[in-house]
């Protein structure tokens, strides 16, 4: 009987210790999938934070500028980091969840009356292109932006860069759809915002993930966990309940 209590009590404190497991998330402001000032952090966030209550793991985020929210958790200084498109230059240094999504990034600017699509990045070689520091991109983008660092600007958020486009100050920016659409009805009065038009084809179609680092020892067991919680959301179909939510209308 003793013995039986003890792997009891045994079971019952390993249950209490993994429900109160936490993982910490750096991330920064892209909102509406990720704000701050949200109760759940935004809509992304939401489907994190319920795939890892899935398994009984809590997550807390630190909000940070996009290139340190990256270096933070390369270096095992966070348990991962939320969230990133699938690119070749994240795979030496981290671990790849189940994709989230699969996000458009297009490219925005001010109606002009000269069509609405581009070819090549060389289009743009008159135009000056606004970018956002430590954002994914393609290797492409990047490497025109090194290319011609006379015609390319280069800030902090995806919000600046609206800012800029509507002064004038930058004529193309390219931003993850659903978020350009969120910031143009938030930014701009309904006439503005009918100034501003999206160029196809889209720039690339990647699919989200969170990023976990292969610095740390922990990281093959919390992407196991999350990779089992978000199939859970998926089977439930909250996820695409929660995908739907991430989606604004034009």
């Amino acid at each position: 009987m003793k013995r039986l209590i003890t792997a009891l009590t045994f079971a019952l404190l390993s249950v209490q210790i993994w429900a109160k497991e936490t993982v910490t998330i750096s991330t920064s402001q892209w909102s509406p999938y990720i704000t701050s000032v949200s109760p759940q952090y935004g809509s992304m966030s939401t489907i994190i934070n319920e795939a890892f209550a899935n398994v009984g793991i809590k997550v807390e985020y630190v909000f940070l500028p996009w290139a340190r929210a990256y270096e933070g958790a390369k270096s095992g200084e966070v348990d991962a980091t939320s969230y990133w498109y699938k690119d070749e230059k994240h795979e030496q240094d981290f671990l790849y969840s189940a994709p989230l999504t699969t996000d458009e990034m297009v490219f925005f600017r001010l109606k002009n009356g000269t069509g609405n699509s581009w070819r090549q990045l060389s289009d743009f070689d008159q135009m000056r292109i606004g970018l956002t520091r430590g954002y994914t991109y393609t290797k492409a983008m990047w490497d025109y932006a090194e290319t011609h660092k006379n015609n390319v600007y280069i800030v902090g958020s995806d919000r600046q860069n609206f800012k800029m486009l509507m002064l004038g100050r930058v004529d193309v920016i390219p931003v993850q759809k659903d978020v350009g659409l969120h910031l143009i009805n938030s930014l701009f009065s309904k006439q503005q915002g009918k100034d501003i038009e999206m160029l196809s084809p889209p720039l690339t179609i990647r699919t989200g993930h969170l990023l976990f680092p292969k610095a740390s020892k922990h990281s093959e067991h919390l992407i196991r966990q999350f990779n089992k919680g978000l199939a859970e959301l998926k089977r439930s179909g909250r996820l695409k309940t929660l995908q739907q939510e991430l989606v604004v209308e034009e």
